[in-house]
């Protein structure tokens, strides 16, 4: 029997689901956990507190700091002039405003320079460092905090992702390969397809990039297997992304799991946009070990939803030697989350050798 944890999620508040010890690791954008850069702008004192609304007014007309929007102009009787640029001192501030026809004698001419937040905090906890330095708009994205605070899921999904990648490791040992993959339709909760090493016969045969293939196989599709036609289980899902002896492994050890993919369906029939017409749109995938560049961006292509993986991997894409998955240019982004049952995953590159 798989040790997996067995928790309830009934009635689960926020702050229980906080307290969850979750069995991985988000892996997110470093906008979202570095430190949020710093700038350096001058700032001087009004002379009369009451006057600050008219003074703010004509200061944001005649010296705009449209890069600098995210912070507040003001912050009791301190006034955020500008930036510091180039070769602007202090003594160079009030000239700039006169020029500008602002009536400096509103101001107490004690300028110093501050550091504040370069751009816009992306995190509540990077929000509470730097408007520690200066006053910043911040709009907390409640999905976003969850990401980096690593409470997404509830126990029961916990419990789900610990035993898809059981069944990657499984399928890892079953075909004596240095990775296994389980590649999951959360629509409906079942196996659509796995993948496991076979370089021996081609280069590019990663454990991934197999599992993206036998997906296609349900969709009337895949390059390196022969279609194994449109299969149907009893329960009207098609099983031809899982050969034949993988099946019958994993059904008879997991008999409360479901297996197959919904009928594909082409582009002129999909009805909404989680029906394709990518190959892995929706999908979920389970793999032992962190993809390579190369499977990382076939995921991207794939339109792959989320990601786990288990144990790093020097040439990993997904953290460990970049993150293809944050590249901001790319046309499709998906979630990652590592260390999912780590010490297993990472015993089958001794066990398989």
């Amino acid at each position: 029997m798989h040790s997996w944890i067995n928790l309830s999620a009934k009635n689960m508040s926020d702050s229980k689901r906080r307290k969850l010890q979750t069995p991985f690791y988000p892996v997110l954008s470093p906008e979202f956990t570095d430190e949020t850069p710093l700038t350096q702008v001058y700032v001087d004192t009004i002379k009369n507190i009451k006057l600050i609304s008219k003074v703010l007014v004509e200061l944001n007309s005649v010296l705009p700091i449209s890069e600098l929007c995210h912070l507040k102009r003001a912050r009791g009787r301190d006034i955020l002039v500008c930036q510091c640029s180039g070769d602007l001192q202090s003594e160079d501030v009030h000239q700039i405003l006169k020029e500008k026809k602002f009536d400096v004698s509103q101001l107490e001419g004690n300028i110093k320079k501050i550091l504040v937040a370069e751009i816009a905090p992306k995190t509540k906890k990077q929000y509470q460092t730097v408007n520690k330095l200066w006053p910043c708009n911040f709009h907390s994205d409640k999905y976003i905090e969850q990401l980096h605070d690593n409470s997404l899921f509830g126990a029961s999904e916990i419990n789900d992702h610990i035993k898809y990648m059981h069944i990657a490791v499984d399928i890892a040992k079953f075909y004596n390969s240095h990775s296994g993959v389980t590649v999951i339709d959360p629509s409906i909760n079942s196996i659509v397809a796995v993948g496991f090493d076979t370089q021996h016969n081609n280069p590019c045969q990663h454990a991934v990039m197999v599992a993206i293939d036998h997906v296609a196989v349900t969709q009337n599709g895949g390059a390196w297997n022969p279609t194994r036609g449109d299969t149907v289980a009893c329960n009207n899902k098609i099983v031809s992304g899982l050969p034949s002896e993988a099946l019958k492994f994993l059904q008879e050890k997991y008999t409360c799991i479901e297996f197959g993919a919904k009928k594909f369906k082409a582009k002129p029939d999909a009805e909404t946009p989680s029906d394709g017409p990518y190959l892995c749109t929706g999908y979920v995938l389970y793999v032992t070990r962190e993809p390579c560049i190369m499977c990382s961006m076939a995921l991207v292509h794939s339109r792959i939803k989320r990601v786990f993986f288990g144990a790093k991997n020097n040439s990993g894409g997904l953290g460990s030697l970049c993150q293809i998955h944050t590249v901001k240019h790319l046309n499709h982004h998906y979630e990652v989350f590592g260390g999912l049952l780590e010490h297993e995953c990472s015993s089958l590159v001794t066990v398989c050798s």
